[in-house]
């Protein structure tokens, strides 16, 4: 190839880079001004520095959405075929296929309130993909002409502005996600509550090092967030929870309510060799033996119980920081709190922001904070029973959360070590493990013993139950901890209720951590309106079984049928794997049971209160 030809390939090249990043400005516009719609389902935002973020999250979202695409699309034929008429097509039909994709989306996120991917869009009727074709056969036309008039641009001799344009793309997106830092750690929900006006997006949090770095007292971050959230009598507005006022006749003597979590004590636990003590309490409570999770995470898990609530709505609780109808209603008979945690409150269940986000002046962590797990399970009893110290004739909940079962974290010297509890000897991890329940055993056993003494255990409700399992790749398959598989090791928890005046037994149907706030608040608070009103659940004594069950977890979720087991992920991609968790290759998906999936993820959202 001789010099001239080399130097016009290369201006070709860089002509057509030129056209890359400028027809990508233009589709970030356009595609943001559809996304527009979802404005229609949120309202404005509240303040100057919201509006501000929100005008840069939204130019940093559609531009990266734009351009990522169009670029890796586009480098390849850079490279091997840089070609203006090859690089145009494939960017038009790329174009018209993400715009006519988002604008369905929108259509089917204002009437199912759930957006599309791989696994939605198995149940969309024809008409939402003729609607699709035209919508791309529209775009085709109008991203031809855009092309065109790029191109004319593109070929004037002046400097245009380009790199000034991917600066203010640059600061857009990082300054939206510092300011989101600063909103999240200083529970600023006007800034906050606005990632969900973005599909799929998310802002960066770094609350734990904003307070290493004393940036934020959280302390007083949360109680100046409260005292600004109560005097606006903000609920958010995203989520229609309760979907009807609350209609609750407390009885005539309040019962204590005390809520025991061993982080991730799965059910087989719940056994003579590693937990005595709650074994011998099961003879005298209610002893659900079939007992799920809502996740294998302690964020969902503990979401799914305080408020039964799909996975799904946790980002938006969390976003709008709205509490529980449980705590709410609590709150509202004066009941006290005695709340106390090993872990932090604020991670990673995110209690400070969502459960407990009305609480004033909340504990948010165990001091000394660098203190082991196990010295704190012991600070915390410690401090319940100072709580108790001070208990009047006023009704009580109490929260205890032992965190040393997490991780196999007991006291160094603790005995019993549990090295040979089945027939081959047990991986050292998971002898600790064993043998951190048998210490928490003990704990809990001090506070039953000392509620028992004080005279108030038989004017109390007391659950024992755990967030999730832990798995320590018992089938062989890589899967180890928590969060990283939807079997039943990681999602099946014991659940112990002693309920005065219930008596003891073993119910074997199917329950979930979705039953809890039912069963509580029409046992304890009597409230009378339909469950359906502020949870998926039920009554744990009715003795209803579970057909299926949404599960989540960090970042997807899944529906636990008989069967098998759906996962579906952020990216929208699915995959299914039967009960002994191994993938099944050509699955066949029931639509019917899709559809009441979609229908229980949307029930809580504005304008769709369909129960199923």
């Amino acid at each position: 190839m001789n010099s001239t030809a080399k130097t016009s390939t290369a201006v070709g090249r860089s002509r057509l880079l030129r056209f890359i990043g400028w027809f990508s400005a233009v589709n970030a516009l356009l595609l943001g001004l559809i996304g527009t719609r979802f404005l229609l389902y949120y309202g404005l935002p509240e303040g100057v520095l919201a509006g501000i973020y929100l005008l840069l999250a939204w130019t940093g979202y559609y531009s990266v959405l734009a351009f990522v695409p169009f670029f890796l699309l586009s480098l390849p034929l850079l490279l091997f075929w840089p070609r203006r008429g090859v690089v145009t097509g494939v960017l038009v039909f790329v174009a018209a296929f993400l715009a006519a994709a988002l604008l369905l989306d929108s259509l089917v996120y204002a009437e199912n309130r759930f957006h599309i991917t791989l696994l939605t869009a198995k149940i969309l009727g024809w008409q939402s993909w003729l609607f699709f074709g035209i919508y791309f056969f529209i775009g085709l036309m109008l991203e031809t002409m855009l092309g065109k008039q790029v191109w004319q641009w593109v070929e004037g001799k002046k400097k245009r502005g380009g790199r000034l344009l991917a600066g203010f793309i640059l600061f857009s997106i990082i300054a939206s996600q510092l300011i989101h830092i600063w909103a999240d750690a200083a529970y600023y929900t006007p800034v906050t509550s606005l990632s969900q006006y973005l599909p799929g997006y998310r802002g960066t949090t770094a609350k734990r090092t904003m307070v290493n770095l004393d940036l934020v007292d959280l302390n007083q971050a949360r109680e100046r967030s409260l005292a600004r959230r109560l005097a606006d009598n903000s609920t958010g507005g995203q989520l229609s929870y309760p979907l009807n006022p609350m209609r609750c006749t407390l009885p005539g003597e309040k019962l204590n309510v005390l809520l025991i979590l061993v982080d991730a004590m799965r059910s087989d636990l719940l056994s003579y060799a590693t937990a005595p003590n709650l074994m011998e309490f099961s003879t005298r409570a209610g002893q659900f033996t079939d007992h799920y999770s809502g996740g294998n995470s302690s964020r969902i898990g503990v979401f799914s119980l305080f408020y039964g609530l799909p996975p799904n709505d946790q980002l938006t609780i969390e976003a709008v920081q709205q509490p529980a109808v449980l705590i709410n209603q609590l709150q509202q008979a004066n009941y006290r709190f005695g709340i106390f945690s090993s872990s932090p409150i604020y991670r990673p269940v995110q209690l400070d922001r969502t459960a407990f986000a009305n609480i004033p002046n909340l504990r948010i962590s165990t001091k000394p904070e660098n203190a082991t797990h196990w010295r704190q399970d012991e600070i915390i009893v410690d401090e319940w029973r100072e709580f108790l110290d001070q208990q009047d004739q006023q009704p009580f909940f109490g929260f205890l959360f032992f965190a040393a079962v997490n991780g196999g974290r007991p006291p160094p010297e603790y005995r019993p070590k549990f090295d040979m509890i089945a027939t081959d000897p047990m991986p050292e991890k998971q002898a600790k493990y064993s043998t951190a329940m048998h210490f928490v055993d003990g704990l809990i056993q001090q506070v039953l013993d000392d509620l028992e003494e004080r005279g108030l255990l038989e004017s109390t409700v007391v659950i024992v139950s755990s967030d999730h399992g832990e798995e320590f790749d018992e089938t062989g398959q890589g899967f180890r901890k928590h969060g990283s598989a939807y079997t039943d090791l990681q999602l099946k928890v014991p659940m112990l209720i002693h309920w005065p005046g219930k008596g003891a037994g073993v119910f074997d149907h199917r329950s979930s951590h979705y039953d809890v706030a039912p069963t509580l608040l029409k046992g304890v608070l009597g409230c009378n309106n339909p469950e359906a009103d502020y949870s998926l659940g039920h009554d744990l004594y009715s003795r209803k079984s579970w057909p299926w069950l949404l599960v989540g977890s960090y970042y997807n979720e899944a529906v636990v049928s008989p069967d098998d087991i759906l996962i579906s992920f952020p990216g929208g991609g699915f995959e299914v794997r039967d009960r002994q968790y191994r993938l099944i290759d050509k699955p066949q998906l029931d639509k019917d049971l899709l559809r009441k999936v979609m229908q229980q993820r949307s029930r809580y959202h504005s304008g769709q209160n369909d129960e199923e």
